[in-house]
């Protein structure tokens, strides 16, 4: 695993030039990944980078000659798992910069989409992209080591501590003091999934403390049954809120009875 910023670029831009086939993708990317470089080492905002993304991406967006942007997600899925808390909020002010992007459009003015999802609005492939990249892990265990397979522990806590970073945000309210509109748009969707996915993980963390967790280097001092319980009662409210849309009631609506049926359960 890198420990460093320096190291991980330096993979990064190696990975691209094994594998990458179209010489303008590989220049693209590489560009991506001095502007995440600047990010990481406190040079730039995840607005910044958001847009310097765009820029990059953008001229052969409109045209069609680039498809999807797959290469952004899985770089901030990989960063998430690689790196701990000191880079964790930055990679969410990114994803959260780069949902609010303005829709791309072609030259007659129609929206770009991959996969008939709107680039960046509907942020196209994040999720199959981040759980594979960040979230998954290997479980071929065939010919390896128990020290080998218990070395994804810390990237797994790490990429879970940037989806609960970005959970994190449900809590406040969505009204007029949000800085960008419609916000719920971007935390209610990852934050229910993440209940969904890994509840029973959530809830272990909440309430058997940090007995199973005392060697591990990074801890989130919030996971307590406190938390819980008040992420609980904020997605029961968010399921009857009637100034989101429907499909953000129905998920949290979802999240709150996962989490009632996980507290039958345990």
């Amino acid at each position: 695993m890198y420990t460093t910023v320096p190291s991980w670029i330096e993979e990064k831009h190696k990975l691209v030039e094994k594998w990458g086939r179209d010489p303008t993708d590989k220049e693209e990317n590489h560009l991506v990944i001095t502007a995440l470089e600047s990010l990481l080492n406190n040079g730039v905002s995840g607005s910044e980078t958001a847009m310097k993304t765009n820029t990059i991406y953008f001229p052969r967006l409109i045209s069609g000659l680039r498809a999807g942007v797959g290469f952004i997600w899985a770089s901030v899925a990989d960063a998430s798992r690689r790196f701990g808390a000191s880079h964790t909020q930055q990679l969410v002010d990114l994803v959260v910069a780069t949902k609010q992007l303005p829709d791309v459009t072609n030259e007659i003015g129609y929206v770009v989409t991959y996969r008939e999802q709107v680039i960046w609005r509907e942020m196209p492939d994040f999720g199959w992209i981040f759980y594979e990249h960040g979230l998954d892990l290997d479980l071929d265990t065939e010919g390896s080591t128990n020290a080998e397979w218990h070395a994804q522990a810390p990237g797994h806590l790490n990429a879970h501590t940037f989806a609960a970073s970005l959970f994190d945000n449900i809590l406040q309210p969505f009204d007029e003091n949000r800085e960008l509109a419609d916000e719920w748009k971007m935390y209610i969707p990852p934050a229910a999934v993440w209940i969904m996915i890994s509840g029973q993980v959530v809830h272990d963390l909440c309430f058997k403390g940090r007995t199973a967790r005392e060697n591990q280097a990074e801890l989130r001092d919030d996971a307590s049954p406190e938390i819980w319980m008040q992420v609980k009662k904020r997605f029961a409210t968010l399921s009857e809120q009637t100034d989101i849309d429907d499909h953000c009631q129905g998920l949290a609506k979802e999240a709150a009875q996962e989490m009632e049926r996980i507290e039958r359960n345990t």
